[in-house]
């Protein structure tokens, strides 16, 4: 036998047997070869172990090419078929000098097709529960771990609920290819089309390359996962999507300009707002403006949530009751109100809420399942930045959170204020840790009133 079937890398070490898949067989396999410990380390027993194992793989091999692609088949099942064999000799006594071949079709109940139920591996949707339930418990935001939810529903339409560890790279290829070529908004245009119907649309928009690397991102994150938790040993679905080359990439401005903040804070913010009995608009917005809080921080707070601490009026983004949440550990924070938004007549307006018993600050905002209490503002926004001319790729609410940090860097504020008042972890232990959270009046004072 050909020494290539042996593996030894250092003394004292056990030997490998090492199977080369051929060539016509490596895309349905998703690799071109795999090692096999043969738990012996004495070289003439290793010999005769790796040729006996060889002479099955290559009946193994025969017998897929033969089937026309009836039988499906992963290496994962393959090194389980050739350990059972290696058990079953090393249970039966001493290795004996000649081993025959071995006929595959004796085995064949060993081999399990990825569509029988008896597959030892858990399935794809089982492993998408334990994920999700994983984030859950850890305190992952509702919509993060929805946006999981709807990437791994995607998964299984496109690979169906088979057993994880019938996958192959092929599979992982399989599912991108898929993506990129469905169309965008699906469950607005063709909510009742399966993949393969979608599949055979003609012109239509496809979805953006933004969205096909979320969702690759999140399947490859569920895998893993999986690895970590010890479900698999692989992630085929790693390195599947080819970074686009953009030669003519655009510099896209996410902040507000000058300009553009006096447009949107000017008196056509107060005819769609406070003139249509929708305070929440108005409000909402100076505060993300003059804060830089995301826009769900804002639109869920409680009316107690705006009180005084060391004689400074405060908004606690806290995600400290069932109904809200906050993206990370960082995001919960105290931060000063600013002194534009006291004179602008913020706390009257709480007044005014506190004295019809809400407990949120802005009742008429309801709590989303999948986005939070900020859709209806992040909707209307959108329209209202489109009717001012402002409506830019890059430009939406998220904005005022780049435009407050674009104009505190500039002033060479001090980073770890704008991080606490932002809600970013500061990236660093000694920091985290150790730094503690900054006095009110100096957050306050030396930041915020820098906006």
């Amino acid at each position: 036998m050909s020494a290539t079937y042996l593996v030894h890398r250092k003394t004292g070490v056990s030997y490998s047997f090492r199977s080369v898949i051929p060539k016509d067989l490596q895309t349905q396999l998703g690799t071109r070869e795999f090692q096999l410990s043969l738990r012996c380390g004495i070289l003439k027993q290793a010999k005769l172990l790796s040729a006996h194992l060889h002479n099955l793989t290559q009946n193994l091999y025969a017998k897929i090419r033969h089937s026309s692609g009836q039988l499906k088949i992963s290496t994962h099942e393959i090194k389980e078929i050739l350990k059972a064999e290696l058990a079953k000799l090393y249970h039966s006594g001493p290795i004996p000098k000649i081993i025959g071949k071995v006929e595959v079709a004796s085995r064949q109940p060993e081999i399990t097709s990825r569509d029988e139920s008896s597959h030892n591996g858990i399935t794809l949707s089982e492993l998408s529960k334990k994920f999700l339930s994983s984030k859950t418990e850890v305190g992952y935001p509702d919509k993060t771990v929805n946006g999981y939810r709807d990437t791994h529903k995607l998964m299984l339409e496109v690979l169906g609920d088979i057993s994880i560890d019938s996958l192959t790279h092929e599979d992982g290829r399989k599912f991108v290819q898929t993506i990129k070529q469905l169309p965008a908004n699906r469950s607005k245009k063709y909510p009742t089309l399966s993949v393969k119907e979608l599949l055979e649309l003609k012109d239509m928009q496809t979805l953006n390359p933004k969205t096909i690397l979320k969702h690759t991102e999140r399947v490859s994150a569920l895998f893993n996962w999986a690895i970590k938790q010890g479900y698999t040993s692989q992630n085929v679905f790693r390195g599947k999507l080819e970074p686009t080359l953009n030669n003519k990439q655009q510099v896209i401005e996410k902040h507000f300009s000058q300009q553009e903040l006096d447009l949107i804070l000017g008196d056509a913010l107060q005819v769609e707002s406070l003139q249509q009995d929708k305070p929440e608009r108005y409000w909402v917005t100076m505060i993300a403006a003059y804060s830089g809080a995301r826009l769900n921080e804002i639109c869920q707070l409680n009316v107690n949530d705006i009180q005084q601490q060391e004689g400074i009026w405060v908004m606690k983004l806290l995600s400290d009751t069932i109904d809200k949440s906050v993206k990370t550990q960082a995001g919960n924070r105290v931060v000063p109100v600013h002194p534009k938004l006291l004179e602008l007549g913020f706390l009257d307006y709480v007044q005014q809420v506190s004295q019809f018993s809400s407990k949120k600050l802005f009742p008429n905002l309801k709590n989303m399942i999948s986005t939070g209490y900020g859709t209806l503002i992040s909707r209307w926004f959108a329209r209202y930045l489109k009717r001012l001319g402002i409506k830019k790729k890059g430009k939406n609410f998220h904005s005022f959170r780049h435009t407050v940090v674009n104009r505190l860097t500039t002033k060479q504020v001090y980073e770890p204020f704008i991080r606490e008042l932002i809600g970013h972890s500061h990236g660093s232990l000694t920091m985290d840790v150790y730094g503690g959270r900054k006095p009110l009046e100096v957050l306050l004072n030396e930041c915020v009133k820098r906006i």
